[in-house]
């Protein structure tokens, strides 16, 4: 941004000693002081309110980021913790894409599975880590307002097709089964079983 701070128009070399100084050029000097005070205020107070800071969470708003060279970054790892009947919203337990790109949960009980808040412009994707308490339990993924999904097909090594399954079914409390997920549009859901790790 430009600054408005007038530094130049200050008349540094006044008052003149030993001799009678107008008073229009102090009080000039002193209503271009204040001016450039004014606008220090409002470019400091907007720098506070819009550039990126160190020490605080910093929300960009959708605002693209470009030609960055990223290195040493991490993604948050959401841990919804343990989800039963008890935690789901009108029998419904939804992963949320504003919770981040990478998040875990654990079930205790057989429920319905949407999904919530994925970008309707660029592409939105979460890796969902899943646990079970040693039960099977029975997840199924359901679209919804006009949502479709679009499940990935893997080709055996015998040239027969496994299909994304759905529901999913987790079992272990400490292996967990992988999925990605992801939209461009926000009307159309992916769906990658990655598979279960042991």
């Amino acid at each position: 941004m430009t600054s408005n701070i007038n530094y130049a128009g200050i008349n540094e070399n006044f008052p003149i000693a030993g001799q009678d100084n107008d008073t229009q050029t102090f009080r000039d000097n002193f209503n271009t002081i204040k001016q450039n005070f004014l606008d220090a205020y409002d470019e400091i107070t907007s720098l506070q309110a819009n550039t990126a800071r160190t020490n605080t969470d910093n929300d960009f708003a959708g605002v693209k980021i470009r030609n960055a060279v990223l290195q040493n970054n991490l993604e948050y790892a959401h841990n919804a913790g343990t989800v039963g009947s008890e935690f789901t919203v009108d029998g419904i337990a939804n992963v949320d894409f504003l919770n981040g790109h990478y998040q875990i949960y654990r079930f205790d009980a057989s429920v319905n599975v949407a999904f919530l808040n994925f970008p309707s412009v660029g592409c939105g994707k979460v890796t969902l880590e899943l646990y079970g308490d040693g039960t099977e339990r029975t997840l199924t993924l359901i679209a919804q307002g006009g949502t479709t999904f679009k499940r990935s097909v893997v080709t055996t090594s015998t040239n027969s097709t496994v299909s994304f399954p759905n529901p999913v079914k987790v079992t272990s409390a400490t292996n967990p089964v992988i999925i990605e997920v992801w939209s461009n549009n926000a009307n159309t859901i992916f769906l990658n079983y990655v598979g279960t790790f042991v």
